[in-house]
């Protein structure tokens, strides 16, 4: 009976808790201030789709003052990560590299000194799994929160809204700040826990490699027995190899762009961090660890700039063979969900 009493009352508390929070967040509007940190592809696009949807985006910071003067129109530049944290009500950033991340976060002009009870720190950074769970617990503390909140599905998906985005974090935060996610997102999903959707992000990236390097392999082989590519292309699409890697991937390498609004470095990163996660749960993984060692080569050979697409380029440079198709130099497409799948619409084509 005891037992049953002390379960009550941890249960009350918890509910009382639950209560709480809900009181203390309140649903996002177009009226929350909300605050960048970190002006570069994301951050901007992130800015403009809010703007121009009508939400208030009050402030941002760079530490390179041309990308924060480049924000919309009437957005203040702050002189720091606190200063935006504590103008705003809301704090999105999206920033290149783990140690990025901690730079903004800490110290005494950090996002966490400026972090009041209420506010909410959404990251759509590709970042550390520690580190996250370590700024939520962080945030916690001072009376604010954290959402991770990582993207997927390209830049130009982006900037038209139409990427998809995980969610990590406390349940009723997620859905208070489900407004500002809709204003760039055509999809928002809840994963789980703070650090579960970092680990969804960094999978399907790792995920995406092998797709990569799978692909290079096809195309040249198709080549080199004389398929026509963008034949091959179709044939493929329609059949149980296809992927979102192979809808989207293979026209970048087609029209010679190899995506460079992703670099080979980022890309790596971001296998890193998915190796990390295999040797903190220990878990092989002897095809991720062969596409990281592919993808390092490629850095390596074709600098730190070079698109992420670029595996299939280093085959083209050692056989001396072109997988360059003149179909798709004005190719782009559109994501939509449909049935719960992220589906491909293609524009521009024959």
């Amino acid at each position: 009976m005891a037992f049953l009493a002390r379960a009550g009352m941890l249960s009350g508390l918890r509910a009382a808790e639950r209560l709480q929070l809900a009181r203390a967040i309140a649903t996002a509007s177009k009226a929350t201030r909300v605050g960048v940190v970190g002006c570069g592809n994301v951050g901007n696009a992130v800015a403009n789709n809010l703007s121009r949807k009508g939400f208030t985006v009050a402030a941002a910071f760079d530490t390179d003052a041309s990308r924060a003067a480049a924000m919309p129109a009437g957005v203040a530049v702050a002189r720091s990560p606190r200063e935006v944290a504590e103008m705003c009500d809301v704090i999105v950033t999206g920033l290149p590299r783990p140690p990025n991340v901690k730079a903004a976060a800490e110290g005494p002009d950090g996002i966490l000194a400026g972090l009041s009870k209420g506010k909410v720190w959404i990251d759509h950074s590709t970042t550390d799994y520690e580190q996250t769970l370590a700024f939520g617990e962080e945030a916690e503390a001072r009376g604010g929160h954290v959402l991770e909140a990582p993207i997927t599905g390209g830049l130009e998906a982006l900037k038209k809204g139409q990427m998809v985005v995980h969610v990590g974090g406390d349940k009723q935060v997620a859905d208070a700040m489900r407004p500002i996610l809709d204003a760039s997102y055509n999809e928002v999903f809840y994963v789980g826990k703070i650090g579960s959707a970092m680990m969804v992000k960094v999978v399907s990236n790792m995920l995406a490699c092998v797709h990569i390097i799978a692909m290079g392999e096809v195309l040249m082989l198709a080549k080199r027995s004389g398929l026509n590519l963008k034949t091959f292309w179709d044939a493929i699409r329609v059949s149980a190899g296809n992927s979102f890697v192979w809808e989207t991937g293979a026209p970048l390498i087609f029209n010679g762009c190899y995506d460079p609004g992703f670099t080979m470095a980022l890309q790596n990163k971001d296998l890193q961090l998915g190796y990390d996660m295999a040797r903190k749960f220990e878990v092989p993984m002897d095809m991720h660890q062969l596409a990281l060692s592919i993808y390092r080569r490629t850095q390596y050979q074709l600098g730190d700039e070079a698109g992420c697409y670029s595996p299939p380029k280093t085959y083209e440079l050692a056989l001396g063979e072109s997988l360059q198709v003149q179909d798709f130099k004005d190719w782009t497409y559109d994501n939509e969900i449909y049935k719960g799948s992220l589906v491909v619409s293609h524009n521009n084509l024959d």
